[in-house]
């Protein structure tokens, strides 16, 4: 709530970040979503005596069964396409909308006579700010490089910063730009000390999200960019500065995308078998045992994925047997159905 009370950020811009959050949970929602409605639709028909009333009339399981197959194969196949463009898009703006807030908090966060310390090793104190053009007087500034163990003591009549936001690309960049004053560096044994006037100096700062260096980023690759990716090999990633960590989140991501599809076939058939109950007594804990299947699945999933990173089995490997794991369960349970009571 602090980051979204900015003047920079309107309504529109919340609700618009809000929908792109919403799009980014779809590869997650449906599959969950269609497989708990098919356990109450089931529950339903069977808690009303429907499903006897189907069964009586001549028509097997598998007849009542492919509606819900049909509907489920829709669902998988439009969320197969929404996994492979939509969705990364979303990704993509929701993360350049989350930089532009926390930048423009940033730039808030600077006040009138109080330290600021949101910018790792960076101290900064104005003694004076102004709220409309961000002006600074009287600027005392601290930076401390870990790496180099050397202090840096700045101290300005004046300054201002400079804020610039790519709107295609959603880097942000700040530039502290301070007006006559000094420099004091120092080695952290104290050595060696530099003073230096200046009549204007040019600092650039950022916060450590900001970086822009080289990351796949892979859930916002759509499925051009991320096969290009991939087809590069874990060699020649390497040589563009990725590393194996990289190759595999990427290839984790490409096999998830048709996963998730799979996953939404094969919860509907389970949601099936679990949704019908042989009597009006029975069957009350379908959920509970849904969600007991669901979590020995992911289990299994994760183990998997694991397994894969440390390279102990092939990512397709992971994908596939927690997939067959559950089609298994599911035509047990389809042949447990008992229908008759």
């Amino acid at each position: 709530m602090q980051l979204m009370s900015s003047n920079d950020i309107t309504f529109g811009f919340i609700l618009g970040m809000m929908g792109d959050v919403a799009v980014t949970l779809i590869p997650m929602a449906v599959p969950l979503s269609i497989f708990f409605s098919t356990i109450f639709c089931l529950n339903k028909l069977s808690g009303d005596s429907e499903y006897i009333a189907l069964r009586s009339f001549g028509l097997q399981k598998k007849h009542i069964l492919i509606p819900f197959i049909v509907i489920g194969s829709i669902m998988s196949l439009n969320l197969f396409f929404l996994n492979q463009d939509l969705v990364p898009n979303a990704h993509r703006n929701l993360r350049k909308k989350i930089k532009m807030i926390s930048s423009a908090s940033l730039i808030e966060g600077i006040k009138t006579g109080q330290f600021f310390t949101k910018i790792n090793n960076i101290t900064l104190f104005p003694e004076k700010v102004d709220d409309i053009t961000k002006e600074l007087s009287n600027v005392y500034l601290h930076i401390y490089d870990p790496q180099l163990k050397k202090e840096k003591v700045i101290k300005a009549s004046s300054g201002q910063i400079i804020h610039e936001k790519n709107e295609k690309t959603g880097i942000e960049s700040f530039n502290l730009v301070l007006e006559d004053g000094n420099i004091i560096d120092s080695s952290e044994d104290n050595e060696k000390v530099d003073k230096i006037l200046f009549k204007k100096y040019s600092l650039p700062i950022s916060e450590k999200k900001f970086s822009t260096s080289l990351s796949t980023k892979e859930i916002m690759m759509n499925h051009k960019e991320l096969s290009d990716f991939l087809d590069l090999g874990l060699e020649g990633l390497k040589k563009k500065g990725y590393r194996k960590k990289d190759f595999f989140n990427a290839t984790y991501e490409y096999w998830n995308r048709f996963n998730n599809p799979l996953l939404v076939l094969l919860l509907t058939f389970l949601g099936f078998t679990l949704g019908i109950k042989a009597n009006r007594s029975r069957g009350k804990n379908s959920s509970a045992r849904g969600i007991l299947f669901l979590i020995g699945y992911y289990i299994v999933f994760f183990s998997m994925v694991s397994l894969a990173r440390d390279g102990k089995i092939p990512m397709l490997m992971a994908i596939i047997l927690p997939a067959l794991g559950l089609f298994l369960v599911s035509v047990r349970q389809y042949r447990n159905l008992d229908w008759q009571s």
